[in-house]
Formats: structure tokens, sequence, C-alpha cells
């Protein structure tokens, strides 16, 4: 609707209802695309690697400790991400230098400290090093190791620990970005010792068809005994990150997280 109003010999067009409800939808638009809850309706990019029982994908679908305690929190938030496998060295590269990408599981260590932003626990962290019970392998302290041939993960907490040491006690280490490629090395005796997460070991041990009894757990590590954490990298939005802090507690302070755990790791 258009309404003329002549003043001074001058016809002025004053455009009333048809153009306000535009300027106004026009208004509500632009604050909706630049408001925070807009720019981070989009599903969050989330990176794991291949981790059974904490974190895999079977079918197409992530799984695992951590996949469900990451899920239990988004559902609490009603946000949705896209969660891609990938291995573990380049899943922890992306998340570190990229922005908006988050991955689990990732030990929080003072090395790793101010890398990223720690936004949650996902799940319990123990690891520990693994030999066949038939190579009868003692260990009171890590300068023993060098007698051994050890498989480790890249940039793995253990390959990062282990490093430390590599060169002041000659160690010999194989790096392989995969975990279950370490685990067949150590059951076809191309390594003396597999290391890693206790529980992931273990796993993959009774996946490769052999029995959990045969092997045995020759060194823990206890200054790595800890959590397995959500993180992602420094440029990453605070606020996105303190929207999910705000899911971890609801799922803490409930039972949620401990029954997933005790799920998949029979704890009582």
């Amino acid at each position: 609707m258009v309404n003329r109003i002549r003043t001074r010999g001058e016809t002025i067009l004053y455009e009333t209802s048809i153009n306000r409800r535009f300027y106004c939808y026009l208004a509500i638009h632009i604050i909706a695309v630049f408001s925070p809850k807009f720019l981070s309706a989009d599903p969050l990019e989330i990176v794991m690697d291949y981790y059974p029982p904490f974190s895999y994908e079977e079918q197409g679908v992530a799984k695992g400790i951590c996949t469900d305690v990451v899920n239990a929190v988004l559902k609490q938030i009603k946000r949705q991400a896209i969660i891609s496998q990938l291995p573990f060295a380049r899943a922890y590269k992306k998340t570190m230098e990229g922005k908006g990408v988050y991955e689990y599981c990732v030990v929080r260590t003072p090395e790793r400290e101010k890398l990223f932003q720690w936004v949650g626990v996902v799940g319990p962290a123990e690891q520990a090093l693994i030999a066949k019970k038939t190579k009868k392998v003692k260990l009171n302290d890590i300068a023993q190791l060098k007698k051994h041939r050890i498989g480790l993960v890249v940039e793995d907490v253990v390959d990062q620990y282990l490093s430390k040491y590599e060169e002041r006690y000659n160690l010999k280490i194989e790096r392989v970005p995969s975990y279950e490629v370490n685990m067949k090395k150590l059951l076809n005796d191309r390594i003396d010792i597999w290391g890693g997460n206790l529980h992931v070991g273990f796993y993959l041990i009774k996946k490769l068809g052999k029995q959990m009894n045969d092997y045995e757990i020759v060194y823990n590590i206890d200054s790595l005994k800890g959590e397995y954490y959500l993180v992602t990298g420094v440029r990453t939005s605070k606020a996105d990150v303190l929207k999910l802090q705000e899911g971890f507690k609801i799922v803490h302070s409930s039972s949620l997280y401990q029954d997933i755990v005790n799920r998949y790791l029979g704890r009582d």
C-alpha cells in the first residue's frame, strides 16, 4: 500500500505498511544471523581415533566410552556434531592448529596444557606397557627398557613420555600410526612391548583372537594415570567451549558418566 502526500506542489511517496514490514523482517534477519546462538547452530566438528573401547567407528557410526560421554553432553545442550575417525597424530595436529575442531580422547599433561582448551573429562586414562608372559619381561625402571623393542603410536601420550628417555637410555622405539598395527606386531613377536592404554591393549588382544591371560602388564606408568578429555584448539570460540562445559557439568553431576564407564569396563 502506498499513500501520496502533497506538499509545496511536489508529490512525496510515503511507503507505509508494506515497507515497514519489509524493514522489520530485514532487521530481525540481520540480528538472527549475527547472534551467537545462530553462529553456533552448525554441527560441531569432532575428530577421534581408533582407540577401542574408548573411541572407534563401527559401520560408519562412532562408538565407545568417550563417544557416549560426548554424545550425552551434546544432548544436554541440544547440539549436534559430525564425528570423524582419523589416525591419532593427524587428529591431534588438526585440532591443535585448527579453529572450531574438537578431539577426544586426549590425556592432560603439563606439556600439552597450553596447546589446547580442556573442555571436559570423557573417560579414565590408565597407561601401561604390555608384553607376552612367555617373554618374561621384568621392569623396575625405565632404564631397563633398552633391552626390548617397544611399539608406540606417533604422538600418543606414552610416545611423548618415553621420547624424553629415548636418547638417554638408547631406547629401541618403533612408531606407527595405529594401536592395532602395534598389537599385531606384538602378537607376531616383531616387538617385545606394546605401549598404550591398558584397556585398549587387552581389548585388541581379545579382538585379534588371542587369550588375554597369555599377556601381562609389565610396567604401569603411574604419572600418566588420569582422565581423557575432549579438547579444542586455543583459537576456538570461548563461548562454544563454555556452553559445552555446561553440558559436562550436568553429565558428571549425575550418574550418566559413571554409568557409561561401568557399561564398558564392568566397574562396580
